[in-house]
């Protein structure tokens, strides 16, 4: 449990220490950008010329606009696409389908909170462009607080080549069984998404282990997860997993789909946890994300 606090602790220091190490980039060019205006609004263009004092943005539509800087608050890269002259912004969960996470990153200090089946809120960061990391709680009601489940996991996403991209990481959950006792468990993954941030289809392979005390045991046979995430329209998508544990027959494999109705910063899920052959209605499955960057 002392090494679970530990790791939160460099976890949230981390997260305080990036908000100063965002680097400094030129946007003139041919780049899409969004400028945040001190007031919350947003300008959505291409920077065509900059002086000491103004950008002059080109809008999609081929309005320019003169733009002071002293009243930018923040430029960064638009991630979506102009499509006939329509504009569609990237769903903020790229990182993550229900419970399983694609080979995206999040994006450096770019982060989120999260809260799954209401039962897993967490929060996320992007440290770098490719490494992001996972802090949350299996939250019950009427639970102790010193027998919470605490959760820390972490992602390399490598660069990706043309429309792949592999990534690797850990998810470790604590198990305070007793207080005097270190104990717990998760599993290690590498992930390979193919697609873009609007529809992406990924696999991945875990291996699952447990850890008590100094012992580490990690399972010889892996799970397999496939994730796929369909763009329909600019604020809707489906998403689906499928999860196939060794030793378990195929017909008890658990599968989620749901619908997502996807904001500029809010992404929520509904749908149904089920299992693959399963004639019932299942389990409904629901979630929110906000993104603070």
């Amino acid at each position: 449990m002392k090494n679970i606090q530990l790791y939160l602790f460099l976890f949230l220091s981390s997260h305080a220490a990036g908000l100063c190490q965002e680097p400094a980039q030129s946007h003139t060019g041919t780049e899409i950008v969004v400028i945040v205006i001190l007031d919350g609004s947003e300008v959505l263009g291409v920077i065509q010329k900059e002086t000491e004092s103004t950008y002059s943005v080109k809008s999609p539509a081929g309005l320019l606009t003169e733009i002071p800087k002293t009243s930018v608050a923040k430029i960064s890269t638009f991630e979506g696409k102009i499509i006939s002259g329509k504009i569609y912004f990237p769903d903020p969960n790229k990182s993550m389908y229900l419970f399983a996470p694609s080979a995206f990153p999040i994006g450096h200090n770019k982060s989120y909170c999260r809260d799954f089946c209401l039962f897993f809120p967490s929060y996320s960061r992007g440290i770098t462009n490719t490494v992001s990391l996972q802090a949350g709680a299996f939250v019950f009601p009427g639970a102790d607080f010193s027998t919470i489940p605490l959760v820390l996991s972490g992602k390399l996403s490598l660069p990706p080549i043309g429309q792949t991209q592999i990534a690797g990481g850990m998810m470790y959950i604590s198990l305070p069984v007793q207080s005097d006792v270190s104990f717990g468990g998760g599993f290690a993954f590498g992930t390979a998404t193919l697609g873009n941030r609007f529809s992406h289809l990924s696999c991945s392979l875990g291996w699952g282990f447990s850890q008590v005390e100094n012992r580490w045991k990690f399972l010889s046979d892996p799970l397999f997860v496939l994730s796929g995430n369909y763009r329909i329209s600019n604020s809707i998508a489906f998403v689906g997993e499928w999860w196939k544990f060794p030793g378990i027959n195929l017909g008890e494999t658990p599968f989620m789909i749901s619908g997502r109705f996807i904001g500029r910063k809010i992404a929520v899920d509904i749908g149904v946890i089920t299992s693959l052959f399963s004639a019932g209605f299942g389990i409904p499955l629901l979630n929110f994300t906000y993104h603070f960057h």
